[in-house]
C-alpha cells in the first residue's frame, strides 16, 4: 500500500529517506509530514512494499476494546500522572520491545497514517532513532492531539504485534497485541468491513478495504479455526491457546496445567 518504507535488505543504520510520501496526511505538506516525524523521532524509508494479507490499519481503531482476555498487555498512567511525559514514553519503548513490535538491533515497525478524515489510513514503514519523544512532540503532531494524548497504531513487520495508544477522559493508554488475527473483537469488525459500504474511501491504486479485510480474514482462518478447536477441547478459551498451526503464532502451545518450558 504505502509508497514510502524501507528497502529489502536495508538495516537500521540505512541512510534516511530522501524520497516523500505521495500522500498527505491530515492536512499536512509533505515536508512538514517529514518534520513532524522527525520531531518524534521516525523516519519514513525507502523501498518496503506491503505484503498482501496485514491487517488493514482502520480495523486496529476497534484494538482499545480488545479485552485482556484476547492477551492485550496495557500500561494505563492517570493524566495528573507526576513524570507522565517520561513514563508514557518509557510504558511504549518497554512493551513493543517485550511484544516483539521492533527488537534493539532492528528498530523498524508500520506506522499508520491517514491521508484525511475522508480517507482510510495506510501502513508506512518506519524506523525509530536514537532519539525520540512519541508521547511529547509525538503526540503533538501526528500521533495524538497534544502532548501526552496519543492515539496511534502500530504494527510489527511481519504483522503479528500490534501496538496502540489511545488517550480516555482522565488516563492514557498504551497496549500490545500479540497475534491480533486471534482476536474475536478485530475480527468482526474486519467481517463487517467486507460489506463494501467503505470501499469508496480507499486509494483508486490499492485493493477495496472489503477485499482487504477478506484477505486477512482468509490467511488466517485455518489457524483460528484450528486453535478454537483445541481450545474447546482442553477447555481453554481462545487467547489462551497457543496456535501451533501457523508461523504467525509464534508462542510454543501448551496443553492446560504444564509449566512454561516444562
Amino acid at each position: 500500500m504505502a509508497a514510502s518504507a524501507v528497502a529489502g535488505g536495508n538495516g537500521p543504520g540505512a541512510k534516511p529517506s530522501t524520497a516523500l510520501p505521495r500522500v498527505l496526511i491530515s492536512g499536512y505538506c509533505m515536508m512538514g509530514l517529514m518534520r513532524s516525524l522527525a520531531a518524534a523521532g521516525l523516519r519514513i524509508v525507502d523501498g518496503w512494499t506491503e505484503p498482501e494479507g496485514l491487517i488493514p490499519p482502520i480495523v486496529t481503531g476497534q484494538a482499545p476494546s480488545c479485552p485482556s482476555e484476547e492477551g492485550r498487555v496495557e500500561a494505563m498512567l492517570d493524566a495528573l500522572e507526576p513524570k507522565l511525559h517520561e513514563k508514557a514514553n518509557a510504558d511504549w519503548y518497554r512493551l513493543s520491545v517485550e511484544g516483539g513490535l521492533f527488537s534493539e538491533t532492528d528498530r523498524r515497525f508500520l506506522l499508520a497514517l491517514q491521508p484525511d478524515e475522508n480517507r482510510l489510513a495506510r501502513w508506512h514503514c518506519v524506523e525509530l532513532q536514537s532519539k525520540w519523544d512519541l508521547m511529547g512532540e509525538g503526540a503533538a503532531g501526528l500521533l495524538g492531539s497534544a502532548p501526552c494524548r496519543p492515539e496511534f497504531r502500530m504494527l510489527s513487520l511481519d504483522g503479528n504485534v500490534l501496538c496502540f495508544a489511545t488517550t480516555w477522559e482522565h488516563a492514557i493508554s498504551t497496549s500490545v497485541l500479540k497475534a491480533p488475527h486471534r482476536s474475536q473483537v478485530l475480527r468482526r469488525w474486519a467481517e463487517a468491513l467486507t460489506d463494501g459500504t467503505m470501499d469508496d474511501m480507499g486509494e483508486p491504486d490499492e485493493p477495496p478495504l472489503s477485499i482487504a479485510a477478506r484477505r486477512w480474514l482468509d490467511k488466517h482462518q485455518e489457524c483460528v479455526r484450528l486453535v478454537t478447536f483445541e481450545a474447546g477441547q482442553q477447555g481453554l478459551t481462545l487467547w489462551r491457546c497457543q496456535g501451533r498451526h501457523s508461523r504467525a503464532c509464534r508462542s510454543e502451545w501448551r496443553p492446560p496445567g504444564t509449566a512454561s518450558g516444562g
